[in-house]
C-alpha cells in the first residue's frame, strides 16, 4: 500500500522527496492523479506504513504549499485514494 503527498508547488515537492530520502524513506515522484491536483502537477510517493516518518518530516521542514496525504487502496477495478487525516 502506498502514500502520496500532495503539495502545490513543485520545488517544495522535490525538496520534501530529498528529505524523506535522508530519514531513510524509500520515495519517488510521480504524476499527481488529475483529479488530485493540476494536470502537470507532481507529488511523492511512498510507502504507507512510513506515513509517520513522512509527517514527521513535513513538520520539520516548514513546508508552506502542503496539501494532504493520500493514501492508495488497489482495488480490483483499478486504484482508489482516501484522504489522510493526521
Amino acid at each position: 500500500m502506498y502514500a502520496l503527498a500532495v503539495f502545490l508547488n513543485r520545488n517544495e515537492t522535490l525538496k520534501f522527496n530529498t528529505a524523506l530520502k535522508r530519514f531513510g524513506v524509500n520515495s519517488t515522484v510521480v504524476s499527481t492523479p488529475k483529479w488530485l491536483g493540476s494536470s502537470c502537477s507532481v507529488s511523492v510517493k511512498f510507502y504507507f506504513k512510513e506515513i509517520q516518518k513522512a509527517n514527521y518530516v513535513l513538520n520539520l521542514g516548514g513546508y508552506k504549499t502542503f496539501n494532504y496525504f493520500i493514501k492508495i487502496v488497489s482495488r480490483k477495478n483499478g486504484n482508489s485514494y482516501e484522504i489522510i487525516n493526521i
